[in-house]
């Protein structure tokens, strides 16, 4: 497969097979090439598509044939640091020399309140379901960006592909659906831990709540058990104990997410519940992001609870990567969301005041 891109500058001129393309790009995002190549991001998009990542589930390599598939793309050289690991990009076209090397930025912001990662993970493998979907793909890049091993699970590997930091940052794709309990089986194998993001993806199927956060969250939690997993982490929503509360409106999902609840509250897995807040992707026009705060199970919603605020998916994804081994999270239902003013305490004391 002959693939010539053509931009102003630089040129890139690339023959390879499509299993090489398929190793490659287990190492480098839509974003990666975008910036290696000057390209647009939907031209880097359709070069992974082209490369055949559609074979994704077919495409079996050795670490030989990984480091040749590497090598043969001599534009793209790679720079991995302990900890925040990161790639560094160069696009070298035949004539030019001066083209300016890129670094990707960090993965994911480190909030203050969440520490780097230290030897209590070092044991620890992730399987995160649902990694596509807002609060999971912000899971997987904070696991990443800590170093911690990670099997992110979504029902498209393609798509995963182009949105999840790649394999050389310890992020592992498999491609199932939560619904298939063999899917989920095959995911769990030799993970210690598994964080639940998963929602359903389209809103007028009245079945989806039901198949995603009942029914796929069961086979999740049936899966971990038969494989022995020591931690589970399910991510919900406030005002799940509420059967008025409008999300109910929605196919009443916030009913069939406490049924997922109780699913794993039954289990005898150690667990921790994550209730957030009305989600946000970033902070508010002319806001001020306030700091993660924490009360118990039916602490915020409808009056005369608490208020309901917002919380950045980034910060929903460091609650849950604390609570992977925070004893203090053991088998507690958290509700978080963020305030102006709030004292930015650590997540061991957070956890401990609920």
């Amino acid at each position: 497969m002959r693939l010539r891109l053509r931009q102003r500058a630089p040129t890139c001129d690339m023959n390879l097979s499509t299993a090489s393309w398929y190793l490659i790009l287990q190492f480098i995002s839509p974003y990666q090439l975008q910036s290696a190549g000057s390209l647009s991001h939907n031209m880097a998009a359709t070069l992974v598509q082209s490369a055949g990542l559609s074979a994704l589930n077919s495409v079996r390599a050795s670490a030989s044939q990984r480091t040749s598939a590497i090598k043969a793309l001599p534009a793209l050289r790679f720079s991995k640091q302990r900890r925040h690991a990161r790639i560094i990009v160069s696009a070298a076209a035949a004539s030019s020399s001066d083209v300016p090397q890129l670094e990707a930025p960090p993965i994911a912001p480190l909030n203050r309140q969440l520490p780097e990662a230290d030897e209590r993970y070092d044991e620890v493998k992730v399987l995160v379901a649902g990694a596509t979907g807002g609060v999971g793909k912000a899971v997987v890049r904070q696991l990443a960006a800590q170093g911690i091993a990670v099997r992110a699970l979504s029902r498209s590997g393609l798509k995963a592909a182009g949105m999840l930091p790649p394999a050389s940052q310890g992020v592992e794709i498999v491609e199932g659906d939560v619904y298939r309990y063999s899917d989920v089986a095959k995911a769990m194998k030799g993970c210690t831990a598994v964080i639940i993001a998963t929602g359903p993806t389209d809103r007028l199927n009245p079945f989806g709540s039901y198949q995603t956060d009942f029914e796929g969250n069961k086979n999740l939690v049936a899966a971990a058990k038969q494989e022995g997993v020591k931690k589970v982490v399910l991510v919900t929503s406030i005002g799940t104990d509420d059967p008025l509360f409008p999300l109910n409106l929605l196919w009443g999902v916030l009913l069939w997410k406490k049924q997922g609840e109780l699913a794993l509250q039954r289990s005898g897995i150690d667990y921790t519940i994550v209730r957030p807040g009305g989600l946000l992707n970033e902070p508010r026009a002319g806001r001020t992001v306030g700091n993660v705060v924490i009360g118990g199970a039916d602490a915020y919603g409808l009056p005369p609870r608490r208020r309901p605020g917002s919380i950045l998916r980034t910060q929903v994804a460091e609650c849950c990567v604390a609570a992977l081994v925070e004893p203090a999270a053991s088998n507690k239902v958290v509700e978080i969301v963020t305030e102006v003013g709030a004292p930015p305490l650590g997540f061991t004391e957070l956890f401990s005041s609920v």
